[in-house]
Order: structure tokens, then sequence, then C-alpha cells
């Protein structure tokens, strides 16, 4: 009775570009009742580019640019990915760096020609002592490069996947909460929570701050679903009930630690996969009922000696095919 409906349920995921890994995959998405998003790459498209750049030193927009790539190139993070892109594009050759360091939820660091440059968020400046000058804020992401002080700023803008709003309100009308998870800055963060529909909005997260967002939603009795694709996300990722990676853009730590991978990249596959988990609840329920009301009746008709040994046998082979063909039924399941 289950495993027929959770083997389809599987299977149908793996048609539209869901992996599934396992079947208590499966049934934790459906019980599922808190969604947690991660904003880059997740509710973004993740295919961040350089807006512009601004200069504090007397070197020019590629001096900067050049230093910034030199140790970005070590990092798979989107911000990174735009800036190392960037610098192809304008044909700043890329400097040899070394001792690099990640810095989650920052940024990173790495050694070059006897220096050491850091690149990352304000709060990695604020970290390391480095006074920040006055500078416009907008909502466009920043990364701001320094060594022993600010040399310059980055903006970058990022577009937002047009079905991520429509998965939202899937959601919200499901009756779940639905929470925005970011590292990045509170303008930002509000801005594409606003487009897409989410009122819980927390900002400026460190991964371990997300990683306490989750836990204190578990501690309340809630069953937690988080989808990111970052290596930020990896430790929310493993503390969730059930977690959801991005599967084109993904980070190798965030997908590793993943319970269902969307292969395709698609946030519309949230749904689907929701979809599916819930009716694979539901098609489990049935299959229970009818194998526990067959055999019930074939108890009370074989203690009546209302059935022969045929007919008992015909009647419980037949409600193994009826449960599978029931189970089957998941693989037409599909969302237009």
């Amino acid at each position: 009775s289950v495993p027929s409906a959770i083997l389809v349920a599987i299977a149908a995921g793996a048609r539209r570009g869901i992996l599934f890994r396992g079947g208590v995959a499966v049934e934790n998405l459906a019980a599922a009742t808190q969604f947690a998003f991660d904003k880059t790459g997740t509710l973004t498209k993740g295919a961040l580019v350089v807006a512009r750049i601004t200069s504090f030193d007397s070197q020019d927009e590629n001096a900067l640019l050049q230093c910034a790539a030199s140790v970005a190139h070590f990092s798979t993070h989107p911000l990174a990915r735009a800036i190392v892109a960037e610098a192809e594009r304008r044909n700043v050759p890329i400097n040899q760096a070394t001792d690099f360091l990640n810095l989650p939820g920052l940024g990173m660091e790495a050694s070059m020609d006897g220096n050491r440059i850091l690149i990352g968020s304000r709060r990695l400046m604020h970290d390391r002592g480095i006074a920040i000058p006055a500078v416009e804020l907008t909502n466009e992401g920043e990364v701001w490069v320094a060594n022993d002080h600010a040399l310059g700023v980055i903006y970058l803008r990022d577009e937002i996947r047009p079905a991520a709003k429509r998965v939202i309100d899937f959601l919200k009308r499901s009756g779940l909460s639905v929470a925005l998870l970011t590292g990045d800055r509170v303008g930002p963060a509000a801005m594409v929570a606003k487009q897409v529909g989410i009122t819980d909005v927390r900002a400026e997260l460190s991964p371990q701050a997300k990683l306490q967002c989750i836990h204190d939603w578990r501690t309340s009795g809630k069953k937690v679903a988080m989808v990111g694709d970052g290596i930020n996300d990896a430790p929310s990722l493993t503390a969730a009930d059930v977690s959801i990676g991005m599967g084109a853009r993904g980070s190798d730590a965030a997908l590793e630690q993943a319970d269902i991978v969307l292969m395709h990249d698609k946030i519309e596959n949230v749904e689907e996969a929701f979809v599916l988990s819930r009716r694979a609840r539901s098609v489990i329920r049935q299959n229970v009922i009818i194998s526990l009301g067959v055999i019930f009746f074939l108890i009370i008709s074989a203690l009546a000696e209302k059935i022969n040994l045929t007919t008992g046998v015909i009647g419980h082979e037949g409600s193994t095919v009826v449960v599978i063909l029931n189970g089957l039924r998941l693989l037409r399941s599909r969302r237009n």
C-alpha cells in the first residue's frame, strides 16, 4: 500500500525534474507548515550582473575590478561569479592570489601582491574595523573591496524569477507560512519580498542566524521546508525537516544536504513537488484503507465460513493490484 505509492511519486517527480531522495522526503514535504526561502539564486535568477563600480582611491574601475575578481574567482557564489564575468567581459586580467579563505555569510579574502584583500558585505568591513565611506544606499547588491582600508564598492543587480510570486501565492493559499531568509541587506531583501508577496523578511543573517530561525520554528512545533542554493544555506538545509536545493546553479554543499533537488532550477517546481507530495499522501491513505478494508472483510467472511480458499486468495491479491493501480494515478497528476 505504502511503498507502491512512494515509488510512483518518486518516479513522477523524476519525470518533471524533481529528484526526491527517498520516501521520507515525499512524506515530510507533504507535512510542511513553514516554508523558508533564500533570496539570491532562489527567488531571484542568480544571474547577477555588475551595474556600476565606485572606486575610492585614485585607481580606475578596472583596477578595482581586477583586485576583486582575483579573489572572487576562487568562489562559486553568484556575487563572485558576476564579478569574474564582468572582468572577463572587459578583458581585465586576473592576478594570482593565494591563501584564499571563504567567510560564510560575509565574503572572502585572499593574499595578493603582499596585501590581504577582502571582498564582501558591509558587515565584513565593520567586523574587520574598516571604515566605510558615506555612499548612497540603493536596492542593488553591494560587494565591498578593501585591504587595510576601503578601496571601493561594486554594485550588482539581479532579476526576480517570473514564477516566484505565483509559487509564494500558492503556498499562502494552501495555508502555509512563508519567510525570506537572506544574508543580504534589508533594502534589497525587502524589495524582493514585496514583489513576490512575502511579509516575513529576515535580512543580514549569517548562516548561524539562519540555522537558529529553523531551530526556533521546529521548537514551536512547525514542520519546516527550506529552499536554497548557496553554500551559506547548507546548515539550514540540514536542520530543516525537508530541504529543497536548486540543482542547476546550486553549490555542491547545498545539493549534498538537500532532500529534494530541482534539477532544472525552476522555482515553479517547488509548487509541483508540494502538490505531488500531498497527492502521494492522499493516495497512501486511500491504499491503507483499501488494504485494511479488504483484509477485514476476508477475515470476517472466513470466520463466518462464507468464503473458500480460492475466493480468499483472489480477493487478497486483487486488493494488491487495486492499490498499485491507484498509486499509478500519480503519474498522470500535473499542474498547468
